[in-house]
């Protein structure tokens, strides 16, 4: 019986010695009042451990293993805490206070900034492809990503030089990129900042919690209603930027008692002039959120938003025109009608959006998360149309003093009356020289009227529309099988309908508009069939309202299945993912265009479908050197489908794709080091992606062939690499420092193959118009584009940020920041690359046509300043926010533009000049501008 005794104490001896006994615990405070946080969530990420808060703030862990690890503590309406950890064996880690700082007080600045600038980014015109912008906007806790997403998207800074649809954005975990193009419309919250500022951020290829992962990073937007502190805030601001004025107003039940929880959210934007010449701004946004929590297994939610907009768009112009103007803010769109400024490029945008979710905690382990949301983006954008007229644009090179030198080699060929007369009405402003004088355009329609009332208008305000219907479903599995693997897998299934047409606008005083191709009329008058924009409705008459020109859709069905898992061990983590995607689309066009008939083409009815199937890949390791010091790893092997808006020569008169069309190779990796100490934390990156098989697409007007030019690039290989860091040193209590910058080489790696397609008018591979519709069918011509070692267009590929910030615990705060840009690159034209043209130029053309522009580098400074106030015993609080950009009103900083594709053909009679009659055009970056905010909660 003893020795039976002594073995059961030795057993359970043993037992405790091997035990784990480690421990943390802490206590979560508000920063500036000391008070306790109760019903915080705290987080153990590799343990996958989760506690709440008490009433007095207080937390603790029990019974951990020892290892590296992550603390995090998320509370509504807080920044995101977090902490790393190294839990020795038997350690009872005493974290003591841990004060949290108010959302509103990080946030406010830099999501205000970015939210104003990113409209002005998003026009798009026939020669803007190029300048899209990306964020990952919310990104406060990591260095560089707030750099990135706030300090340098003055000048249309892209992560990494990836264009936009590298990233996706999520929804309550429902993708809404644009499938015709890959790009998310950030214009669609319509300065709801508040509605969405509940983000999920990953960078890069990293693993994902909620979907696969994009190349560029994903966001995921949590908008359901229990997610917002109950409360009511409303604001004003006044800004000298896109917008004016901005009323905002949110309110939260919070999650009541009953279940339920209701969040409703307005603004509205507006502006009779911004801070560009003749744009105003009009925009009306609304929220509305509803969530039920039967149980505790299940939550169903309901969230719609959208946000009708009207705004004028501004220009890129060449420098001759901004020095003629004495003004970065010269805008050539707008003109006085009756004493009134009017614009004649005016987007209208609506994006009703709905979004019904479904959560289902299986039980402890296993969650399911369904998302169904169905989108309809109304967008379109006026210009003006013209038929056997001048050229009515106040920029159109004709109408300016440089058009008087026919050749700079012959200076006597110049007339200088007319050099000198232009010069002085652009000098004297004469806006009836220098914007578009709408009343000549009335008269000339007028006097039309009365001589031919049959006769097609002279001009006329044309609207293109682009819209997009799309429903799509998210569902993903999440089981954390043990404590050290957790497995995720997820479908995804997505229908769009690209809708895409012109309708008449306003007819200016004429009575009607003929739909035929005026450059196919100017030389095929008699041939009834190639001038017809729709040959089953010829010589069809249009008035307001109506549609003329194109009309087709865009059919698009995408599906996608993922599985992942991760493990959670002592010293690594490790993750891999797979996935796999299944695409089609299918043109169906509405019209049948005399071009592709002559062309012997489709145009009118369903197309060919295309299909793809794309595996994907993906590997990432994290290894936990100390709790201070981690090293991660991730890498990204996939194929992708081509966009269906770059896969066709000219989708909106006929039904062909770009010849060698293939789907997309795309192989990335990333290096990460990350260090997190009481005084520093910050994030070393290295990075390289090669995509191969790329397809680009640009449209221009060619003089020299006299017709509109779809030019699409296919076979492009593309390499971007570079470093990425971001590093934050707290000096003491009240300041810290931040570096943040970015080195990067992302170019072309190859030629490319290009595709010239007339949309309008007929051309030849010798330049010359064909005289028979048998010529005329050899329309698209296919050649090699010397694009290889040219630069790609997507921000600066050097950037880097200094920051002085400054907290006080009285909720005072304020920075100062010093950016700098180089090695930023102006878009390329390709119809300036050509093999065609490399051999009928001279070495001094050459150089004249084909170099890729480097833009000026430069400073710019910011700065902020901004005081929280509590009123009524700390149950009510006013929050005071100023922001400054370009504080020294640098005026100098070109951000982006691009090189024309029109190109005279006329160099052997008139020199080297005539080869670059068309010069480059530019964005230039605003001077100084302000925002200032004032926000009341209670």
């Amino acid at each position: 019986m003893n020795q039976k005794l002594w073995l059961l104490m030795m057993l359970f001896f043993s037992a405790s010695v091997f035990a784990q006994k480690s421990s943390v615990k802490g206590v979560i405070i508000d920063l500036e009042t000391g008070n306790p946080i109760s019903g915080v969530k705290v987080s153990l990420k590799d343990k996958n451990l989760s506690v709440v808060s008490s009433k007095d703030g207080a937390f603790v862990f029990k019974n951990l293993s020892s290892g590296a690890d992550e603390l995090s503590i998320l509370a509504s309406t807080y920044q995101l805490y977090r902490q790393s950890l190294l839990i020795g064996k038997n350690e009872k880690i005493n974290l003591g206070n841990i004060a949290l700082i108010k959302a509103a007080v990080v946030m406010s600045k830099q999501e205000e900034s970015t939210q104003l600038f990113d409209e002005s980014m998003m026009d798009d015109d026939d020669n803007t492809s190029t300048q899209s912008s990306s964020y990952l906007s919310g990104a406060s806790d990591d260095v560089y990503l707030k750099a990135a997403s706030y300090n340098f998207s003055p000048m249309r800074f892209n992560l990494r030089g990836y264009d936009q649809s590298a990233q996706s954005t999520y929804i309550n975990g429902v993708n809404f990129n644009d499938q015709e193009r890959g790009r998310f419309n950030y214009s669609s919250f319509g300065g709801l900042n508040d509605a969405f500022r509940n983000k999920d951020i990953v960078n890069g290829i990293e693993s994902s919690s909620f979907t696969y992962g994009d190349l560029g990073g994903v966001t995921n937007i949590n908008t359901r209603a229990s997610a917002y502190a109950a409360g009511t805030k409303a604001a004003i601001a006044y800004s000298n930027r896109s917008y004016t004025l901005r009323g905002t107003a949110t309110y939260a039940t919070g999650l009541m008692n009953n279940g339920w929880a209701f969040t409703a959210s307005a603004a509205y934007r507006w502006a009779n002039n911004g801070i560009v010449d003749g744009t105003f701004y009009n925009s009306f946004g609304y929220f509305l959120s509803a969530e039920k929590v039967i149980n505790e297994h299940h939550r169903l939610s309901l969230m719609t938003f959208g946000a009708p907009t009207s705004r004028a768009q501004s220009a890129a112009v060449t420098q001759e025109v901004y020095d003629l103007a004495g003004s970065i803010y010269y805008n050539p769109y707008w003109g006085y009608q009756d004493g009134e400024k009017r614009n004649s490029r005016v987007v209208k945008s609506y994006d009703p959006t709905a979004i019904f979710n479904w959560d289902f905690k299986i039980n402890e382990k296993q969650d399911l998360k369904t998302g169904l949301g169905f989108h309809y983006s109304n967008y379109s954008n006026s210009a003006i149309g013209f038929y056997n007229a001048p050229d009515p644009r106040p920029d159109y090179y004709r109408n300016l003093p440089s058009y008087q030198f026919t050749s700079q080699a012959d200076p006597g060929n110049v007339d200088m009356g007319m050099f000198n007369f232009i010069t002085d009405q652009w000098k004297n402003n004469n806006t009836n020289v220098t914007q578009v004088d709408w009343n000549a355009l009335y008269q000339a329609n007028y006097r039309l009227n009365a001589s031919d009332p049959k006769a097609s208008a002279k001009y006329m305000v044309e609207r293109r529309h682009n819209n997009l219907m799309q429903s799509t479903l998210n569902s993903v599995y999440s089981n954390r099988i043990s404590k050290k693997l957790k497995l995720d897998a997820g479908i995804g299934l997505n229908y769009s309908r690209g809708m895409h047409y012109k309708t008449v606008d306003d007819l200016l005083g004429a009575n009607q508009w003929i739909d035929i191709d005026q450059f196919s009329e100017r030389d095929f008058a008699n041939d009834q069939t190639i001038i017809q924009n729709d040959v089953r409705n010829p010589n069809r008459v249009v008035k307001d309202g109506d549609k003329f020109g194109y009309d087709y859709n865009m059919n698009i069905i995408k599906g996608n299945a993922f599985v992942a898992n991760t493990w959670n061990l002592n010293m690594f983590d490790i993750n891999y993912a797979a996935q796999v995607t299944y695409t089609t689309f299918q043109r169906d066009g509405l019209m049948e265009n005399g071009r592709a008939v002559t062309q012997g083409v489709k145009s009118y009815g369903k197309g060919k479908s295309m299909y793809f199937l794309d595996p994907s890949f993906k590997f990432g390791a994290v290894y936990k050197i100390s709790g201070h010091h981690r090293l991660s790893f991730n890498a990204l092997a996939e194929t992708r489908a081509p966009y269906a808006g770059y896969a066709y020569v000219a989708p909106r008169i006929k039904d062909t794709r770009i010849k060698g069309l293939k789907q997309e190779k795309v192989f990335s990796g990333d290096l990460n080091y990350m260090f997190t100490t009481s005084v520093v934390q910050g994030r070393l990156t290295g990075f390289y992606t090669y995509v191969a098989d790329e397809t680009e697409s640009l449209g221009y007007y060619d003089d020299g062939y006299r017709t509109f030019i779809n030019h699409t690039l296919s076979g492009v290989d593309k390499a971007y690499r570079g470093v990425e860091a971001g590093i934050n040193v707290k000096l003491n209590s009240s300041f810290s420092v931040a570096l943040a910058g970015t080195y990067s080489d992302c170019r072309y790696m190859n030629n490319a193959m290009g595709t010239m397609s007339a949309e309008s008018g007929i051309m030849l591979e010798t330049g010359e118009l064909p005289t028979t519709p048998d010529e005329a069918r050899r329309a698209d011509i296919t050649e090699l584009v010397y694009t290889k070692d040219l630069k790609v267009n997507n921000g600066p590929q050097l950037a880097g940020s200094l920051s002085l910030d400054y907290f006080h615990p009285k909720m005072w705060f304020a920075d100062i920041t010093l950016n700098y840009f180089d090695n930023n690159y102006l878009s390329f034209a390709p119809s300036r690359f050509t093999r065609s043209n490399y051999e009928s130029y001279s070495k001094e053309e050459k150089r004249a046509l084909g170099v890729q522009e480097k833009l000026k580098n430069g400073f710019l400074l910011d700065a902020s300043v901004g005081k929280v106030v509590y009123l009524n015993h700390r149950k009510q609080s006013l929050n005071i926010n100023i922001s400054l950009s370009n504080l020294l009103n640098n005026t100098d900083m070109i951000t982006g533009g691009y090189q024309q594709g029109r190109i005279s053909r006329d160099s052997k009679t008139k020199g080297i000049d005539s080869v670059n009659k068309f010069p480059n055009k530019y964005y230039y970056a605003w001077g100084f501008n302000c925002f200032v905010n004032i926000g009341y909660k209670f």
